[in-house]
């Protein structure tokens, strides 16, 4: 009983799993929770159609159920064609699961060449030096591409902010973060800045930051406001905090 069961129980927490990362409608978690099987069914059904969504299913329950499968099959890839891009990819992976060592090791081996001044490629060196916690090293390789147009607005850039501000170089941090304060646009870099704002203990300036915030998204019709429900709902939140 205990054998039969297992394979539904797997199919049914791989759909739920796939539901959940995927935003998918709400009716679908109730159709496979009740008729685990049936439902599932449907639900791979109704998802995974082509040929090329049932291979990306495959390659989905693998990565769900084989630990490092993925990273595996790249590094093997690497081992077979040693070219950039597959050095990147492999590089991508390592970083998307916190091995940011190995990923660094792999995107400056990459830096020479036609890709030597890649503004793509120093974006991410950038950004794992940040999350390594390697704040000199972030702004080393950010400084580097400021005047990029591909970086100018880009998320990535928090990654320099925030490294100027652990650095203790506040006026740079907060310059970096005014250069990203663009009306009806960049909303996560907003937040950040207005929790720059806050933890360099100007209250005030913080609040009414958020307030603008709010009343730029409130202004905006139904399909708008759907689309920043998620960052809308981290400034209210912040906000609320911020006044209690």
């Amino acid at each position: 009983m205990i054998r039969f069961y297992t394979p539904i129980l797997l199919l049914q927490m791989f759909c739920l799993y796939h539901a959940y990362t995927s935003n998918t409608e709400r009716k679908w978690f109730w159709i496979i929770i009740i008729f685990p099987v049936i439902g599932s069914l449907i639900y791979l059904y109704d998802t995974f159609y082509t040929k090329r969504n049932i291979d990306n299913l495959s390659e989905g329950v693998k990565n769900a159920f084989i630990g490092n499968y993925k990273i595996d099959k790249l590094e093997k890839q690497l081992k077979y064609s040693d070219t950039v891009s597959n050095k990147i990819e492999l590089a991508d992976e390592h970083a998307l699961v916190g091995n940011y060592d190995r990923a660094l090791t792999l995107y400056k081996s990459c830096l020479n060449g036609v890709h030597k001044d890649d503004s793509k490629l120093l974006i991410r060196i950038m950004n794992n030096s940040y999350l390594q916690k390697d704040y000199k090293s972030a702004i080393h390789y950010g400084e580097q591409i400021v005047d990029e147009k591909v970086f100018n607005n880009s998320e990535e850039k928090l990654a320099l902010a925030w490294s100027y501000y652990h650095d203790e170089n506040f006026d740079l941090a907060e310059e970096k973060f005014k250069e990203m304060d663009i009306r009806f646009s960049n909303y996560k870099q907003r937040l950040a800045y207005s929790n720059f704002l806050k933890l360099t203990s100007r209250p005030d300036e913080c609040s009414s930051k958020l307030q603008n915030l709010i009343d730029e998204i409130d202004s905006m019709d139904n399909y708008e406001k759907r689309s920043k429900k998620k960052i809308y709902k981290e400034i209210k939140n912040m906000s609320h905090q911020l006044s209690t």
